[in-house]
This record gives structure tokens, C-alpha cells and sequence, in this order.
């Protein structure tokens, strides 16, 4: 991790945007972050830690208060930093949840914390996001800590810097996991103990069907299971070698019994089938001669049935003869009947019509009896029909066209009369939009002239307005001008103090260094030692060396002395920054005011309201008349658009009116001539023309049907007669008399055939040798053949039924050993897997008795790391300490203790002092950062610490020891990481020249990098 700028903006002490090239601190490789107490030392690291991981260290991150007071309300707090992470460079830009003023209205509101992630990629920044969440775990990732483990490691704040050497255990292995990313070794940890429960779920998967086919084969063959069969384990009780040996013994046994009881059922068989055989004949023979009764018994019966038969013979035969001529005859039948119906709707149709009829047939009959005589009927024949009709269809049509006439006549009738109507209501609203036109005019005149009246008052209220406002603003500055003039006076007299400060301190400086260069050559004798060169004379010869008064000062006291005035001028600078800036505001009011007191500006404000108040009463009612004006002046419109369309639509009914009057004398006159002709109502001669119509269309179909039966029956009558007489009956009544239904013919017909069947099937029978020797046989005892064929029969049964048991065992037994074994392939290798990964994954997890030290992978390899960091840090305790102390791990585990050398016992970190504690811990954390950036050199893993950040400490700690530990830091500049060292000790703003000072003021601190070494 590299950074490389930092800026912060109403941040901590920093009230407005400060900022810092880290690059240009870390070009030496070790820089001094100094200030007085509460300048913002620490807030710079806090800053940094806030960019990252958006909370600060320690206690300070609980009072959630990160926004300067200092800053003007509506700055936002903001912290951005650049910096490498994992040789990808960012820009993390993170806001704080702050109380920023309204925008609207009085009061706070609460801004939400922000953050913007930003990537450097082909020199432009793009965005990666702006998600809280997601950038916490972006940071987590590339740093690879969280930031209670950032703190102990890369920035040891206040009051922390001791957490990781006293750290316990469980805290020291996680810090030490997420810098190393030892994680993947708890994960093999893991996935060892995650596959041996894997194999071993599998191995006791496929030991179920070897459980299964042993128990089986036990119940199949009747034999115990073997004594040490366990299936509750993956490496099981017994080998599959010893199951196979016992199955394949169980199915040698079954198949020793198949063989023996199959040798015994032959003969059982041989003998059950003899007795079976003997006891069919005599049944055969039984039921032969029982047979041969029966068929004897039923032939003489037929045979004397013959007489009856034949009569039956003979009406069949004549029936048959009658069946062509009988559907003839049935026709001719059909057809009269036909005529007699088409004589009956005829009839019927000339009652309906009655006088019409007989006057169109040219005749005087008078009477509804007369209409239906013959000879009517044969008047009205189908020509006669046909011109009636014709007649009475014309006159049909001419009064559908005058019933339509009639109401086209009655709707026009009715318009006319809607049409008058509109007219008359259309005449009155114009009467009353001319009488409403002729006032209007005279009512906006009045209203318009009101408003002129107005318009000179508003634009003498919108000019006292503007004065008003002016006014205010005047007044407001005013008012600052008098409290900006008591903070120039106390700024002044402040300022007369700091410059009186420092030039006291100033003078005490140079009084200081006046007596050190008196007392210089005591001070250079000091450094001589017997035999050394003189650096003044070259005498290696030291007679009288100059001896130091009681109080000469030594350099000490003079940069002492010369910090005092530094610090001093920096006061002194503040107060004369101050009064500028006094000075500017009290100007900038002063320019604003006008030159007018507060009470000046008061009394026109008043004047002004007073002024407005009596242009507002004047104008109150503005607002009424104007909307008056729109009022009138759209009625006014809207009159003159309803006058222009009543004068249309008066147009338009006038002329519809016209149009109706033309085609009402047309329709008039048609209906006119239709009444007359039919003497009456058109709809009326409609209803009795139609009704007569289809009277007349009845009849002559009925002329028609009768006409067409007539000639149909003379047909049917001839062609009967004919074919009776060709199948030898003299007439039709002998047809019919001889004819038989189908279904009483086709009875005889099967009673016949089936008689003759039964006589001939008894005779073939009969002749049946079997039959023919059975008639002389005598009855067999077949109760006593049936006993012995039952008893033989039990016993093959029982023989058969054994040997049945024993093969079907023997095949259970073949197939089961054949599941056993497939089942024994499949679990042997999975068992072996079993074996390896159950000794791996105990020797893995520190309980294998190989395990000596009984520690799991991942603890030994963070104890493994830890030693290294050990060893690392003894490199860098051995000089600070003069070899004094010593770090070392106690065996097996992740704690620490300290060796002291000249006592030679190993003491808890917890008993070191202040200044102790302080080596020891700052040599651990320099040991953790060598142990790192060597693993990162070296294959690119781990955390990348290239910074180091070391809050405060120094104070406690000699002259002596002092110089040991700058060297040691000195030394770091070698291996490219950057050390900051926070403090406000004296000494090391010589010792080290790259510094960032924090300079503390009233409007808020500031930074700024010093060269001290020019």
C-alpha cells in the first residue's frame, strides 16, 4: 500500500481544504507529522483511515462527531486520498453524515455519509463505485485487513500501539491470517475434513447394499451372518474377501439341495401320470357310452316330427313367391293414399278461399258446399290458379309501397312540427341575446377605467419595494460593521501580544546562543578523549580542557529555545492573519452600509413599510376588477359567438322546412290513389291481400300434389297387377292373402333348417365308433380310479414343491451373491479413499499422534509466520535495545514473551515499562512489515505494506535509546517503505528533516511540508 495525496476539507480541527503530496513526504523514506498538542496530528491519520474504511481509530470513531466546528455551516466534510493498492491505483473520495442548514425554511437536516471510489486506468479516472458497502469490501479485499487489524499493523494510532505485541492469541491469528492470506489453508483444513466426511458418507452409502444383500442372502439360505459384520463404520467389521468366501458357501449349499430334490421328483412324476392316464380313459369311456343314449333318445324324437315339417315346407314356399309382388303392391297402396290426402288439402284450401274461388272459376254457386264440388275443382284448374295469383301478388305490392309512403309521410309530418318548434325557441333566446348585447359595452368601459386609476399605484408600491429590500441589506451591514469593529480591536490587541511574545522569545534565543558560543570550547571538550586529535589545534595533548559554568547552556536548550520561536511566530502569524481578515470584513460591511448608522437605516426601513401598508390598503380591490374585466369581456365574446349560431340554425330548420313541404304532397298523393282503389286503409288491404295470397299459393299446390298421386297410382296399379300375374297369382288380394311378414318368414325359415341340421348331426354321431363300442361297454368304478391318481398326484406335488423351493433359493441365492459382489466392488475402493483422507485429515487438524506439536494446518502455518515476524523484529530490537531484549515464541502456540538478556528469564510483554514496550512493540510492527513486503516481493502474495505510521511514543524514551531507534528507522529508507513518525518531540524535528507540520489557528488548522535541511 502506497499513498499518495491527501486532501481534507471541514474535517477534525481542519476547518477548511487542506492538502498534502504524500508522494513528495515519502521521497525520503521517513517524514515527521509534528504540531502542538491538539494541532491535528492524529486527525491527519484519522483522515487517512476515514478515506479507507469510512470510520477513524479507537474511541474517536463512538462519538460519530468528524466535522470541524469551525467550518461554515454550509461547507461538507470531505476526505480524498490516493493511494496504490495491490499495484492498482485508486481515488477514495468519503463525506461524512453531517447537520447542514435548509435549504428552504429554518433549521438543520441531516446529509447522509457519501463515498466515491475511483480508478486510475490509461490516465483518466473512472468510476467504480459509489455503494458504502461496496467500497468497504473493495478495501477490505486489496488491503486485506479490517481496520482494528489496519491500526495494529500499517497505522499504530494513540493508545494502540501496544495492541498487537499484548494481543491474545485468537486476535493475533486473525490479524496474522488476513495480512498473509492464510485463509486457504484453514480452507484445506476445511475441505480435508469436508471429504473425509464426504468419503465417509459414501462409504457407509455403499456399505447399505452390501448390509442389504448379506441379510439377504442370511434370509435366503437359513444361515447366520458372519460374527464380526459391522455396517456402521466406513472401514467395516469384516473384508470383502470373507463376505464373498461366506456367500458364495451359502449358494454351494442350495445348490446341493436343487440337485438332490430334483433326483427325487422323476420318478414321483413318472408314476402321478400313469394314474392320471388310466383315470382319463375311463372317463372317456364313461362319457361316451352316456352320450350315446342321449343322441339315440333325441333321433327317434326328430324323426317323428316329418309330417309337421313338411306342411311347414309348403306355406314357406308360397310366401316366397308372394315377397317380390307384396312391395308393389305396397306402392300401389302408398299411392292412393297420396290422392286421397292431395283430395283433402284441395278441398280445404277452396273452403278457405269460398267466394273467390267460385268466382274465378267462372261459375254461379253461391254456397262454401257448391266451392268444393268436382266439377269446381275441375274448373279451377292449374292455369286458372296460377292468373289469380298473379292478380292478387300485384295488388300486394302496390300497398306494401303505400304503407311505407304512409310512414315516411307520418315522419316527415313529425319533423316539420320538431322543426317549428326549435324555430319559435330559437326566435325568444335571440330576443334575449340582443337585449343582454346592448349592456355590456357600457359595464367594461367602467371597469377599464377603474383599472388605469390603479395601474399608477402599483408601480409606486413595486418601486417602494425595491427600496425596502435595499434597505434591509444595508441595515444588516450596518449592524456587522458595529460588531466587526470590537473584533478588529481584539484581533489588534492579540496581535500586540504575540509580537511582544516572540520578541521575548526571540531575545531569549539569541541570549542562549550568545552564551553557547561563549561556551563553546568547553562544550568541544566534552567530545575530546585521551589520545583523539584536537579538532581546533590537532593536539593529541589535552593539558586543560575547558570546563562548562554551572549554567551554559548546550544545544539542546538553544533548539529548545528556537522551537520556542517558531512557535511563537507561528502565534504571531495567526493574530496577524486574523486582522487582516478583521480588517476586510469591517470594510466589505462598512462598503454595504452606505455610510448610515443602524438607526438611520431602521428609520427608512419603517418609513418604507409604512408606505407600502397604505399602496396595499389603496390597491386591495385590483385583484376584483380585473378579474371583473375578464368576465365581461368573455361574455362579451361569448354572446357574439351564440348570435352568429342561432342565425344558422335558423337558416338551416327554415330551409329543411321547405324541403319537408315538397315531399309530403308527393307521398299525399300515392297514398291517396291506393285508398281508393282497395277502399280502404293501405296497412289494412296489406293485412288481407297477403293472408289471401297465401291461400291461393296453397291451393294450387295442392292442385299440383293431386294432379301428380293421379297419374303416380295409374302406374303403380298396372306394374303390380303384371308382376302378380308372372309369379302364378291371379290378383292382388291372392298376393296379399299368400304374403308373410319378413321377420315371421325368416322364423320359419330357421325353425325348418335348424330341424334339419339336428337330424342329420344326430345320424353322424351316432356312427361315431366310440360311440358304437361304448353302447356295449360296461360302467367303470371310477371312484377308485380317482382315489389312487389323487394319491399319486399328492406325493409328486409334495416332491415338486420341495425341489421348486430349493431351485428358487438357488437362483435368489445366485442373483444375491451376484449383487454382493458388484456391491463389494463398488465400496473397497471408496473404503481405501476412506482410510487416506481419515489420516490426512487428523494429521491436518492437529489430533493425529504423527502430530507432535497437535496443531491444525492453519494454526501452524500462522505459527510458522509468526516465527518469521519474530525473527524479522529481533533484527530490529537487538539495535534499539543494545541486545538487551529479546523476542520469543512460546512452542506450539501464538504467544509471545521477551527474553531479557541480562537476566537471561523470559518476561511477560505485560511487565516491560513504558519505553520498553514501546521498542519492543514498534520493533514487531517494523519486523511484521519486513516479513510482509519480502513475501510480496517475492511471489506477490499478502498484504502490500510499503507504509508505516508510528502516533506518538518517542517521548518516552532516553537520548541514547532515542538515536538507536532513528537509526533503525534510518534503515528502512533502504528497503523503499515510508515510515511517518507522529510526535512533538523536540529532537526529532532535527532528526528528521522531511516534516508535515499541523499549524493550529482560530479558523481551523493547517498543513505544510518543511525541508528542515534547507
Amino acid at each position: 500500500m502506497r499513498l499518495h495525496h491527501l486532501e481534507i476539507t471541514a474535517f477534525g480541527p481542519f476547518a477548511g481544504t487542506v492538502a498534502v503530496d504524500l508522494d513528495a513526504l515519502a521521497d525520503g523514506g521517513l517524514f515527521l507529522l509534528c504540531g502542538p498538542t491538539g494541532a491535528g496530528k492524529s486527525s491527519v491519520l484519522d483522515a487517512i483511515c476515514f478515506a479507507l474504511y469510512g470510520a477513524v481509530p479507537g474511541e474517536r470513531n463512538g462519538a460519530r462527531h468528524l466535522r470541524s466546528d469551525q467550518a461554515a455551516p454550509e461547507v461538507a466534510p470531505r476526505v480524498v486520498l490516493e493511494a496504490t493498492l495491490s499495484g492498482r491505483r485508486f481515488r477514495f473520495s468519503r463525506s461524512p453524515a453531517w447537520e447542514r442548514p435548509k435549504k428552504r425554511g429554518e433549521g438543520l437536516t441531516t446529509q447522509q455519509a457519501t463515498v466515491l471510489v475511483e480508478e486510475r486506468v490509461d490516465g483518466s479516472w473512472s468510476h467504480l463505485t459509489g455503494r458504502i458497502d461496496d467500497a468497504g469490501h473493495l478495501v477490505a479485499r486489496l488491503v486485506g485487513l479490517s481496520l482494528t487489524q489496519f491500526c495494529q499493523v500499517v497505522l499504530l494510532p494513540q493508545g494502540e500501539f501496544q495492541r498487537f505485541l499484548r494481543a491474545g492469541g485468537d486476535d493475533r491469528q486473525k490479524l496474522l491470517q488476513s495480512i498473509f492470506r492464510t485463509g486457504r489453508f484453514g480452507d484445506v483444513e476445511k475441505w480435508l475434513a469436508e471429504h473425509r466426511r464426504v468419503l465417509r458418507q459414501e462409504s457407509l452409502a455403499l456399505q447399505r447394499p452390501i448390509a442389504e444383500a448379506v441379510n439377504r442372502i442370511s434370509e435366503a439360505a437359513a444361515v447366520p451372518l458372519p460374527a464380526e459384520a459391522r455396517f456402521d463404520d466406513p472401514a467395516g467389521g469384516v473384508g470383502a474377501d470373507e463376505l464373498e468366501a461366506w456367500a458364495a458357501g451359502a449358494e454351494a449349499d442350495a445348490a446341493e439341495r436343487s440337485t438332490a430334490t430334483a433326483a427325487a421328483l422323476a420318478p414321483a412324476v413318472a408314476a402321478a401320470a400313469a394314474a392320471a392316464e388310466t383315470l382319463r380313459a375311463a372317463e372317456e369311456r364313461e362319457v361316451a357310452r352316456r352320450r350315446q343314449q342321449q343322441l339315440a333318445g333325441r333321433h327317434e324324437t326328430l324323426l317323428a316330427r316329418g309330417p309337421e315339417m313338411d306342411l311347414l315346407r309348403r306355406r314357406v314356399e308360397e310366401a316366397r313367391r308372394a315377397a317380390p309382388v307384396l312391395g308393389l303392391v305396397t306402392t300401389r297402396d302408398r299411392a292412393a293414399e297420396t290422392v286421397r290426402a292431395a283430395d283433402t288439402a284441395l278441398a280445404a284450401g277452396l273452403r278457405r278461399l269460398g267466394p273467390v274461388a267460385a268466382e274465378t272459376a267462372g261459375t254461379l254457386v253461391l254456397t262454401l258446399d257448391d266451392v268444393v264440388d268436382p266439377l269446381v275443382q275441375a274448373a279451377l284448374d292449374e292455369p286458372a290458379i296460377r292468373a289469380a295469383l298473379t292478380d292478387v301478388r300485384s295488388r300486394r305490392e302496390r300497398c306494401t309501397d303505400a304503407v311505407a309512403r304512409q310512414a315516411e309521410l307520418a315522419e316527415l309530418e313529425a319533423a316539420c312540427a320538431r322543426a317549428s318548434a326549435e324555430l319559435a325557441e330559437l326566435e325568444r333566446r335571440s330576443t334575449e341575446l340582443d337585449e343582454a348585447a346592448t349592456t355590456l359595452p357600457a359595464r367594461i368601459g367602467r371597469v377599464r377605467t377603474a383599472l388605469r386609476a390603479d395601474s399608477a399605484a402599483v408601480e409606486a408600491r413595486r418601486a417602494a419595494e425595491h427600496r425596502r429590500s435595499t434597505a434591509v441589506v444595508a441595515l444588516a451591514a450596518a449592524d456587522r460593521v458595529e460588531r466587526l469593529a470590537g473584533v478588529l480591536a481584539e484581533a489588534e490587541v492579540a496581535l500586540v501580544a504575540a509580537r511582544e511574545e516572540t520578541q521575548a522569545r526571540r531575545e531569549h534565543w539569541l541570549d542562549l546562543r550568545e552564551r553557547r558560543l561563549d561556551g563553546m570550547a568547553a562544550e568541544i571538550a566534552l567530545d575530546l578523549a585521551v589520545g583523539d586529535a584536537c579538532p581546533v589545534c590537532g593536539s593529541c595533548d589535552h593539558p586543560h580542557p575547558a570546563a562548562a559554568g554551572a549554567d551554559a547552556p548546550d544545544a539542546a536548550a538553544e533548539r529548545r529555545a528556537r522551537r520556542a520561536v517558531d512557535d511563537a511566530e507561528a502565534h504571531q502569524q495567526a493574530r496577524v492573519d486574523a486582522v487582516r481578515a478583521a480588517a476586510e470584513n469591517l470594510a466589505r460591511a462598512r462598503e454595504a452600509a452606505q455610510g448610515t448608522d443602524v438607526a438611520g437605516w431602521r428609520t427608512v426601513v419603517a418609513d418604507l413599510d409604512a408606505m407600502l401598508a397604505d399602496l396595499t390598503a389603496q390597491l386591495g380591490g385590483l385583484a376584483d376588477r380585473e378579474a371583473e374585466l375578464a368576465d365581461l369581456e368573455a361574455r362579451q365574446q361569448a354572446l357574439a359567438d351564440d348570435r352568429r349560431a342561432l342565425a344558422d340554425r335558423t337558416a338551416t330548420l327554415t330551409a329543411e322546412l321547405q324541403q319537408h313541404a315538397v315531399r309530403s304532397g308527393e307521398l299525399a298523393r300515392v297514398v291517396g290513389r291506393v285508398r281508393a282503389v282497395e277502399g280502404q286503409e293501405p296497412a289494412a288491404a296489406l293485412a288481407t291481400l297477403t293472408a289471401t295470397t297465401e291461400q291461393w299459393e296453397h291451393v294450387l299446390a295442392a292442385r299440383i300434389d293431386r294432379d301428380r298421386a293421379e297419374v303416380h297410382l295409374a302406374e303403380t296399379q298396372e306394374l303390380a297387377l303384371a308382376e302378380a300375374k308372372e309369379h302364378g297369382f291371379d290378383d292382388l288380394d291372392a298376393v296379399t292373402a299368400a304374403g308373410l311378414p319378413h321377420a315371421e318368414l325368416a322364423a320359419l325359415e330357421q325353425q325348418l333348417r335348424r330341424h334339419d341340421e339336428e337330424v342329420a348331426s344326430t345320424r353322424e354321431q351316432l356312427a361315431d365308433p366310440l360311440l358304437v363300442a361304448a353302447s356295449s361297454a360296461a360302467p367303470a368304478d371310477l371312484d377308485r380310479l380317482r382315489d389312487a391318481a389323487e394319491e399319486t398326484a399328492r406325493e409328486a406335488g409334495e416332491l415338486r414343491t420341495r425341489h421348486d423351493v430349493a431351485g428358487s433359493r438357488h437362483h435368489r441365492l445366485r442373483a444375491l451373491v451376484a449383487d454382493l459382489r458388484a456391491a463389494l466392488t463398488a465400496w473397497v475402493p471408496v473404503r481405501e479413499q476412506h482410510d487416506v483422507a481419515d489420516r490426512v485429515a487428523t494429521l491436518a487438524s492437529g489430533r493425529s499422534a504423527d502430530n507432535r506439536l497437535r496443531l491444525g494446518l492453519a494454526a501452524y502455518v500462522v505459527s510458522w509466520r509468526l516465527g518469521q515476524v519474530v525473527a524479522a523484529a529481533n533484527q530490529r530490537l537487538a539495535p534499539m535495545t543494545a541486545a538487551r531484549y529479546t523476542l520469543e515464541q512460546e512452542a506450539g502456540v501464538l504467544r509471545l514473551l521477551v527474553r531479557d538478556e541480562w537476566s537471561g528469564e523470559l518476561r511477560d510483554p505485560a511487565t516491560l515499562s513504558g519505553g520498553e514496550t514501546f521498542l519492543v512493540s514498534l520493533a514487531l510492527a517494523l519486523g511484521l512489515a519486513d516479513v510482509v513486503a519480502g513475501e510480496s516481493a517475492a511471489d506477490g502474495e499478502g498484504s502490500d505494506l510499503e507504509t508505516l505510521f508510528v502516533d506518538e511514543g518517542f517521548g518516552s524514551l532516553d537520548a541514547e535509546t532515542l538515536d538507536d531507534v532513528m537509526d533503525t528507522l534510518d534503515e528502512l529508507r533502504e528497503g523503499g517503505r515510508v515510515v511517518g513518525v507522529v510526535s512533538h518531540v523536540s529532537e526529532l524535528r532535527t532528526r528528521i528533516p522531511t516534516q508535515l507540520q499541523v499549524a493550529p489557528s482560530r479558523s481551523g488548522s493547517r498543513l505544510s511540508i518543511v525541508h528542515a535541511d534547507g
